[in-house]
C-alpha cells in the first residue's frame, strides 16, 4: 500500500512538473523605430529633439495572462530597468499553456516603496544604486529616473524623475507569448521618445516630484511606452468570443448552455480543457448546444473555439 502511495505521489509530481512552463520577460529598448542608444537623437510628438543620457526604472506588481483571461501574479518581483541593457528577466515556473499577455506597474508598491533599502541584500534591485533611486524613506524609490538634453545646440538639460505612492498605476499589454522548448517568452519593446509625450523638454524641465512633468512622465509610462515587441502578435480583445458565443449559466452545476449568437460565423468545435492545459470534453457545435459537465470535478475551466485548427477565442468558466 506504501508503495502505491508513493507511485501516486510521484506521478502527481510528475503531471505537476510537466506543466509548468518557464515565463520570460524580454524588453527591448528602441528609440522610434531604432534600437535605443544613449545620446542618441530623437524627436518626441512636439517635434522637439533630445538626447537621452540616464533611463532607469522599476517593474513589479508582475501578473501573467493566460489561458483565456486568467491571472497569475509573480510574487516579490522587482525588475531595474536601464536604457543601456536589454532585459531578458526570468519570471518564473508556472502551470501556463499560452500566455495572452502581462500586467504590471512602473516603480514600487506600497508598503515596500516606504521601507528601509539597507535591509535589502547587496546586489538586490531594491538596494542602494549608483546613480541612486532611492529619494528618502517617506517619498520612497524614484520610479522612473529619465534625464537628458535638448534645446538649441542640446545645450538645455532636462531632469525628470517620477515617484509617490499615488503614481504607481498599473498597465496591460496584451501580447501572444512565444513558446520555445519548456520555456514562454514575453516580448516588449520600450519606445523612450513616447515617454516624453507632450513633455517640452527643450524648455529644460527640472522635475522630481509627483505632480508635473514627472507625473507626465509615468502616465507615458503606462500608457504609451510599452507595446508587444516587432515580429509578436498583440491581442486586442481577449474577450472577442463573446460578440459571436453566449455561456450561460457562469458559475455553472451540471451543464452549460453555448448559443451562437451569428448564424454567419465559423466557430465549430469547442474544446474544455483544466488551467493545467488538459482536455475533457471536445465537441462539435451546432446553433444551441447543452454541454453536459457534471462529471467534471468542481473548479476553472478554460473554453477554447475553433474553426478547424485556427482559434477563435476563449472563455474562463468555473463549476459549482
Amino acid at each position: 500500500m506504501k508503495n502505491v502511495c508513493l507511485l501516486l505521489a510521484l506521478m502527481f509530481i510528475t503531471v505537476i512538473s510537466k506543466a509548468q512552463k518557464n515565463v520570460i520577460l524580454n524588453i527591448t529598448h528602441k528609440l522610434g523605430s531604432s534600437a535605443f542608444a544613449f545620446n542618441q537623437t530623437g524627436q518626441n510628438n512636439l517635434s522637439q529633439e533630445f538626447k537621452i543620457t540616464r533611463v532607469d526604472y522599476y517593474i513589479s506588481g508582475i501578473r501573467i495572462i493566460h489561458d483565456g483571461g486568467v491571472e497569475t501574479p509573480v510574487p516579490d518581483k522587482y525588475i531595474l530597468a536601464k536604457g543601456s541593457a536589454a532585459i531578458a528577466e526570468p519570471l518564473g515556473a508556472f502551470n501556463v499553456t499560452n500566455v495572452e499577455g502581462i500586467k504590471f506597474s512602473i516603480g514600487v508598491e506600497t508598503p515596500v516603496n516606504n521601507a528601509d533599502p539597507s535591509l535589502q541584500p547587496a546586489g538586490h534591485p531594491l538596494s542602494f544604486q549608483t546613480p541612486s533611486m532611492h529619494w528618502g524613506w517617506s517619498a520612497g524609490y524614484r520610479f522612473v529616473a529619465l534625464e537628458g538634453k535638448a534645446g538649441s545646440g542640446f545645450n538645455t538639460t532636462f531632469e525628470l524623475h517620477g515617484l509617490g505612492n499615488d503614481n504607481y498605476f498599473q498597465q496591460t499589454v496584451m501580447v501572444a507569448g512565444v513558446s520555445t522548448g519548456g520555456a514562454i517568452s514575453i516580448n516588449l519593446d520600450a519606445d523612450y521618445t513616447q515617454a516624453l509625450k507632450d513633455i517640452n523638454v527643450s524648455s529644460g524641465p527640472i522635475a522630481h516630484g509627483i505632480n508635473a512633468e514627472d507625473l507626465t512622465v509615468l502616465q507615458n509610462f503606462r500608457t504609451h511606452v510599452f507595446k508587444p515587441a516587432s515580429g509578436t502578435t498583440a491581442i486586442e480583445d481577449l474577450n472577442k468570443i463573446d460578440k459571436y458565443i453566449a455561456v450561460f449559466p457562469n458559475p455553472a452545476k451540471d451543464k452549460l448552455t453555448i448559443l451562437q449568437l451569428d448564424r454567419s460565423n465559423t466557430v465549430k468545435t469547442v474544446q474544455v480543457t483544466d488551467l493545467m492545459g488538459r482536455v475533457h470534453l471536445v465537441t462539435t457545435l451546432k446553433q444551441h448546444d447543452v454541454l453536459p459537465l457534471a462529471s467534471l470535478p468542481r473548479g476553472a475551466y478554460i473554453l477554447r473555439f475553433y474553426e478547424g485548427v485556427k482559434s477563435m477565442g476563449s472563455k474562463k468558466i468555473v463549476l459549482q
